[in-house]
Formats: C-alpha cells, structure tokens, sequence
C-alpha cells in the first residue's frame, strides 16, 4: 500500500465526530486527536504547523519569491448522521461490478449505487458497514498532505508557496467561524472536500436556519376536551404548511430545500431545527417567508398555542466573490486541461469552509476527493480517483 492511501487508513480510524449540541470549539475536543496526528506528521516531514486556540491547523510550505501563495484546505471532523467511532476499513481490490458484501446485514450494489458502475477495475475503500468511512473529509486531509510530501521530497521542482488548513466542526457548519484570512496567508485557496475528481464547484446554497419552539396546554387526557392543545400535533401542521415539494427529496440541481434536520415533542412543548437552501439568494428569502406563513397557519388552526419562529443566516453562495476573483478557477481549469481531464462545473448542493472563507477575503472554490456516498455506513472512495486527485492537486501548486 502506498504512503498516502496508508495515511488515510489511518486517519479514518481516528474519532473526529464533531457535535452540534456542544458550545465548546471545537465541539469535541477528540477531533484534536487527528489535529495532532497531522502536526506529527509534517513534523516529520520537516514542515511546521501549529494548532491555533480554536483548533485550527495552520503551516505553509514556501516556494518561489514572486508567485502568489495558493491554499488548500480540508476538514478533520466527520458527519453525525452516522457513527465514526471504530471504523474498520476494507479495501476491495479490482472492483468486479457486482454487490459488495460490507457485513453480514448490509451490501451495496451499482443497482442502489449506480456511481458503483463507474468504478469497476477500482481498488475502492469501503465500511465494514456498522459505521462511516469518514472519506469526507480525510479523503481530502490525506491529499493535502501527500502534496505536501511530494514537494518536501523533490525540491527540485518549483511550486507556489502552500498555504495548508485543517478545520474541525465543518460538519456542524462553524468550521470557518474562526478562520483568519490573514493568519493563512492564501491569495485564493481550494477545499478539497467532496465526490468525483473532476469536478470543479463554485456554487453553493445560499444557507439560513429555523428553529420553532411550540407550547401547548397540557393537561389530564381524562379531562382534554376543549381544553388541550398538543404541541406536537402543532408542529405536524406546521411542517405541514410548509410547500412539500420544496424537501430536499423532491429537489435537485439548483432547486433549493427546506429541510427538517431535527424535532422533539409532547403535548406541553415541541421543538423543530430546519436548514433553508438556495442557490439564489432573492428565492431564499422567499422560503423564509414561507415559514413565517406556516406559523400564521398553524396558530389560525391552535389559536391558544404559543409558537416561537426564530431565521437565522448562516453562509451565502461563494459564486458572487468568485465571479469577481476568478484566479483560482482558472488556475485550476489549467491545472485539469494540462492533465487531460475534461473539467465539469456543477453546484454543490451542501455547505462548504470555502463559502465563508470566499466571503472572508480567501476566494475559494472546492475540488472533489474521489469519495463517495457520504455521511453513511456505504460511503467509498475509488483508489484511482484519490491518486488522481493528489496529481491534480500538485499540478495546480506547480510553478
């Protein structure tokens, strides 16, 4: 096995599942634990970096005087859709197209998976099918420092100056909260962060949030009539006020969602957490809307309930300082054509560091990592992809 796919089985096997729960940054102080681990490994490599009071790595690799320092960036904490905790990797080797067996429970099959179908000669990465891979986002942290190793290793060739980060809590949406543009010291970056190698994504949601909080009037179910407003049956008309076609299963490309992440009840109180997307920021404020309407509905049906709307913002769509920055894109564009790799352009349809740092002064598209199916026990990475993407990644920092 080679040095950088051995780096990210290890790294996988690491604990990083942030929390979003916890106030605390990072929210789970176990994603230092590959915060660390990576520090350990530049060292040995004979870079410095340094973990900064809000769990941020931060190091550069000078190059040439006189080119612009170029940044990349990758998340070290894993999703809470499913656990992280002893990940046992499988590697399954020259891929034959058929199901894949991850335990004796579960198996994915191009049928379910048709990405699958693409991969077939692949060595491919898969689960042991009782917890995530954590690909997203080690995939693109073991990239990175392949990268950075290959240039430690010939500096006989010449390269930009290579700013590295690696952020804890992207999967709870606060990991750029406390990036410092200056600090990394990138005239434009990349987030390597995501699906297929040959993607270039410059579009993301523009992303708002919703929390309801419902009071009802609880009282003896022997003595209810007329009396008891449920909070829970306020919150089903709530959602259900809510345009059902904009949830995110009915939806794609640049049709944006609302989306019910998470809720708890009983007949005193409920509660509910959405995520609001869109590409487009004039139709964001429509969905907002829409919720400000489903409140007036659900209180004309439960006159005597108390419900509690609070929107917030969290990120806009990086394509409006990229559209004014375009260096990074067209670095990359050259990048993919001199490897003979035909570029596709697609939104991402998630959250992305390189949103906020765009929007902090760092423009900063993403690049994919060759995994796939994230957030899940049958999530996978294309070896061949991985390595294709490390190549990509040294040609785009090449001088």
């Amino acid at each position: 096995m080679d040095k950088a796919l051995q780096r990210f089985i290890d790294y996988v096997k690491i604990d990083t599942q942030s929390d979003d729960t916890s106030f605390s940054v990072p929210s789970q102080a176990k994603e230092l634990d590959l915060s660390r681990r990576l520090i350990a490994d530049l060292k040995e490599m004979g870079i410095d970096a340094y973990l900064n009071e809000y769990g941020i790595v931060y190091g550069k690799l000078l190059g040439e005087e006189g080119l612009d320092p170029i940044g990349l960036n990758a998340h070290v904490d894993t999703a809470l859709e499913c656990s992280g905790k002893d990940v046992k990797p499988q590697i399954i080797k020259n891929y034959d197209g058929e199901v894949i067996k991850l335990n004796d429970e579960y198996s994915m099959s191009p049928k379910e998976f048709p990405t699958l179908g693409d991969h077939i000669g692949d060595d491919l990465v898969v689960t042991s099918g009782d917890t995530l891979l954590g690909a997203d986002d080690k995939a693109g942290v073991a990239e990175i420092i392949a990268v950075l190793d290959y240039y430690v290793s010939h500096p006989e060739i010449k390269h930009h100056t290579i700013c590295f980060c690696f952020t804890p809590d992207e999967e709870i949406g606060r990991g750029p909260d406390h990036f410092d543009a200056k600090e990394f010291g990138a005239k434009y970056a990349y987030t390597v962060d995501g699906g297929i190698y040959d993607e270039i994504a410059c579009e993301t949601f523009n992303a708002a949030h919703a929390v309801v909080r419902i009071h009802g009037v609880s009282i003896h179910p022997g003595e209810a009539k007329g009396k008891m407003v449920n909070a829970s049956d306020v919150a089903f008309a709530f959602d259900k006020a809510l345009p059902e076609k904009k949830r995110p299963q009915f939806t794609s490309g640049y049709e944006g969602f609302n989306h019910l992440v998470g809720m708890t009840g009983s007949v005193d109180y409920a509660e509910m957490h959405y995520i609001i997307r869109n590409h487009d920021l004039g139709k964001l404020e429509e969905q907002k809307e829409e919720f400000r309407k489903a409140r007036e509905v659900a209180l004309a049906l439960f006159p005597s309930a108390s419900i509690d709307l609070e929107i917030g913002d969290d990120y806009r769509n990086m394509k409006e300082v990229l559209d004014r920055n375009p260096e990074a894109i067209e670095k990359a564009k050259k990048a993919y054509e001199k490897l003979g790799i035909k570029i596709r352009f697609n939104p991402i349809r998630g959250g992305t560091d390189g949103a906020t740092f765009s929007f902090k002064g760092c423009p900063t598209p993403n690049l994919g990592t060759g995994s796939y199916n994230h957030h899940g026990r049958f999530e996978y990475v294309s070896v061949r992809e991985f390595n294709t993407m490390i190549e990509i990644l040294k040609e785009i920092v090449k001088a």
